[in-house]
């Protein structure tokens, strides 16, 4: 998860909205358990590292247990409205003691609900808002895809010792506010 560029450019946009007169900011919780709210009058960032999988779209693999320590949560649901745009993102990331292929077999059937399924032996990464496949670095990752221009699905599989770790990420864009 820690490649996810999105989240960057979120933090760049965040600071600048601060910056911004009429501005009004919330944090809750603590630690791992954050929760930020930025209002503007041109839009708004939430970031919130309480998670639910469901938001997703996919379900948790059979037996896996989430991934997280005291310091990182390793969860995000990061949501940016503009006036002239919007992106959404969740993401999870998770263990499991299975090998990556049952993942992959498991995960390949529920992406094929949301399109053809696109698979990646490296990293997926966005170009504006088309998705493509990097394939330099680390090629011990899998990854799949599926769904429309604006709404994405991707599953990202690791081997980890005798098991896998493995990330589920929905992400959302949409060109006019209050379609997310």
């Amino acid at each position: 998860m820690k490649r996810f560029s999105c989240l960057h450019a979120f933090v760049v946009v965040s600071l600048l909205l601060a910056g911004l007169s009429g501005c009004k900011i919330q944090k809750h919780g603590e630690g791992a358990n954050k929760k930020v709210d930025i209002e503007t009058p041109v839009g708004s960032l939430h970031v919130n590292t309480q998670v639910d999988p469901k938001e997703t779209g996919l379900e948790v693999y059979p037996g896996a247990t989430r991934t997280e320590d005291e310091e990182k949560k390793h969860a995000a649901n990061v949501s940016l409205d503009l006036a002239v745009a919007g992106f959404k993102m969740v993401a999870l990331k998770y263990r499991s003691d299975d090998p990556p292929d049952k993942l992959l077999d498991f995960y390949r059937k529920q992406l094929k609900a949301y399109g053809d399924v696109s698979e990646c032996h490296g990293s997926i990464t966005f170009s504006g808002l088309k998705m493509r496949c990097d394939e330099t670095g680390l090629r011990n990752e899998t990854s799949l895809a599926a769904g429309t221009e604006d709404r994405h699905r991707i599953v990202s599989v690791k081997p980890e010792g005798k098991g896998s770790t493995f990330a589920l990420v929905y992400v959302q864009t949409r060109g006019e506010r209050g379609t997310q």
